[in-house]
């Protein structure tokens, strides 16, 4: 059974993945933005669990600290695409 916590996250989850699979990067701030998730990195920690070679720096901006996320071209690369455009 699944309860809507577990189905919210996956739900994010793959909200992320997509996003990153476009080769952009992402912030917590842009994760907020864009789509109103608040919890970046538990999401990315999934990714990375699933298999997901998500690569991150901390920057310091307006001294604020905070990760910024991306996917190396290799790994975009590596994903197997139908012929949609989605993922196979």
């Amino acid at each position: 059974m699944t309860n809507s916590n577990q189905s919210t996250a996956k739900t994010q989850t793959q909200t992320i993945k997509d996003h990153l699979l476009t080769g952009a990067t992402i912030t917590t701030w842009d994760a907020y933005r864009l789509y109103r998730i608040t919890c970046l990195a538990q999401r990315v920690h999934e990714l990375r669990k699933a298999g997901m070679t998500i690569q991150s720096e901390m920057v310091t901006h307006n001294e604020k600290r905070f990760s910024v996320y991306w996917l190396d071209e290799h790994e975009l690369l590596s994903v197997d695409f139908n012929n949609d455009g989605e993922e196979a």
